[in-house]
């Protein structure tokens, strides 16, 4: 059981960005390819009921019958690249911030302490995760460790089924890290929301660094628009007063629902010390039938991994 191959967000700055990424959830799966001349082109799939199970810890498992023929007809789509991304709904998979004041050199002990907390916050065993863990320096000498975990069975589903179509999954990703600003300098700390249908994450980052990641899982049917703005206020408070960050935070928005991003923006324009983010600007994904139908919160973490400049 090793790491998910460059799974974090930050690793992408290391590398090319890939020319190809490939969007799963429930319904439907998508791909996103960057041309030789850099255009974008896109195309969507309808995906089967039975192919993909979500359960207390994120995706379960993977139903590679069902799923390959649908990789099959859009493989077309990405011209042949036989390495892509691929981007999962945030609540497929489970990420933490944790605070330690010991991090072991080696990736195996590393890994044997991430389980050994996971332990205490999964209803799962920990042996049964596949895991991707980025140290960062902490406050007052103590590390902080952003962990990406992900039911094994599920993970490995997802890349055989890639690999049964000839194609190698380079990056597995959730939507949240791949929409997450990579600059190594910012002016200033940001905060990242992001809302899809099952779940809402916020991250801070200060100085490019992981200060505050939450993520709650939402019902299914969610009929209350403020639910993201109950989380945003909570979140700010803590942000303030316990982690004692003072100044503008700049607020970038990644919302499913055009209500509930209409709900943040509003409240947002009248805080003191809160700066909406720029408007992202997505380039144009051809065809436009299907990209309308993806919608731009669905397309910006696709666009922003394999351009790379999408901040």
């Amino acid at each position: 059981q090793g790491d998910f191959r460059r799974m974090n967000w930050q690793q992408l700055l290391t590398s090319p960005p890939p020319t190809s990424a490939w969007l799963l959830e429930p319904g439907q799966a998508a791909v996103v390819h960057r041309d030789s001349k850099g255009a974008l082109h896109c195309a969507g799939e309808a995906v089967p009921d039975d192919v993909f199970e979500v359960g207390p810890v994120g995706l379960q498992s993977v139903n590679g019958e069902s799923l390959g023929p649908v990789l099959a007809r859009l493989k077309g789509a990405a011209e042949g690249a036989r390495t892509a991304a691929v981007i999962v709904p945030t609540a497929w998979l489970r990420s933490f911030l944790i605070d330690t004041d010991q991090v072991p050199n080696k990736q195996s002990e590393l890994h044997d302490v991430v389980r050994w907390r996971l332990k205490k916050l999964l209803p799962i065993s920990p042996t049964e995760l596949r895991l991707s863990v980025v140290r960062f320096p902490g406050a007052e000498g103590r590390r902080q460790l952003l962990c990406l975990a992900g039911v094994e069975r599920a993970v490995a589903g997802i890349e055989a089924s890639f690999r049964a179509v000839g194609v190698e999954p380079g990056l597995v990703t959730t939507r949240l890290f791949a929409v997450t600003p990579r600059a190594k300098a910012v002016e200033r700390p940001i905060l990242v929301v992001q809302h899809e249908a099952a779940l809402f994450s916020l991250m801070l980052l200060v100085e490019g660094v992981p200060r505050l990641l939450r993520t709650k899982l939402l019902p299914l049917v969610e009929k209350d628009d403020g639910a993201g703005l109950r989380e945003v206020r909570l979140a700010l408070g803590f942000i303030r007063e316990d982690l004692g960050v003072t100044g503008e935070i700049e607020v970038a928005l990644t919302v499913d629902k055009p209500e509930a991003e209409t709900a943040l923006r509003r409240w947002l324009a009248d805080q003191d010390g809160l700066v909406p983010a720029a408007e992202r600007s997505i380039p144009p994904c051809a065809p436009s039938t299907v990209a309308d139908r993806l919608g731009a919160a669905r397309l910006a973490p696709a666009v922003s991994v394999v351009t790379d400049d999408i901040w």
